[in-house]
């Protein structure tokens, strides 16, 4: 009995469905847009409004991978290849630009090696020669504690400012006499 119950869960689609299946998969385009885990909440939208005014705008259907799936990519489909294409480069812009807003925005942190005779000099003195550095880049400075032979300077911010406060450093350096021992 429990198998009639199966076959007959299990009946074929009538023939007009069947047609418009075939149609449909014949005629739709399919795009696949890579983007990392982390990401797919860009795409998505607070409760979904994003994903549904591309949606709306591009006449396709977009399905975006759960969270915590891995290497599962955003899937594009639709019947007008062009809006397909569209809207997959639209989603991939939107994650390109957030991945350079993260890019720009995350603190970074990078050694540079200067001699340790020149620390003080560098410092100057309270600190008069790295203080304007520090506050007008809005980075931080570490030099090694005086008792310590490390070369090692951290330079920690946002990764335009640390550039730049390389810079000012190496230019400090330059400026000094080299130490003879």
């Amino acid at each position: 009995m429990s198998l009639k119950t199966k076959q007959e869960k299990s009946r074929p689609l009538p023939p007009s469905v069947s047609r418009m299946r075939a149609q449909w998969v014949e005629e739709t385009a399919l795009e696949t847009v890579q983007a990392p885990n982390c990401l797919l909440g860009i795409v998505v939208g607070p409760g979904g409004s994003t994903v549904k005014k591309i949606i709306d705008q591009y006449k396709v259907q977009v399905r975006v991978p759960r969270k915590g799936s891995k290497d599962e990519p955003i899937l594009v489909e639709g019947k007008n290849k062009t809006l397909v294409k569209e809207a997959a480069l639209h989603i991939k812009a939107m994650i390109d630009e957030e991945k350079e807003r993260r890019r720009v925005t995350t603190p970074v942190s990078r050694t540079l090696f200067i001699p340790k005779a020149l620390h003080g000099k560098i410092i100057g003195h309270r600190g008069q020669n790295i203080r304007p550095i520090i506050q007008s880049l809005k980075i931080n400075i570490v030099f090694p504690n005086k008792n310590n032979n490390n070369d090692e300077v951290i330079i920690t911010g946002l990764p335009n400012q640390v550039e730049q406060g390389i810079s000012h450093l190496l230019s400090l350096v330059t400026s000094f006499p080299p130490c003879l021992a």
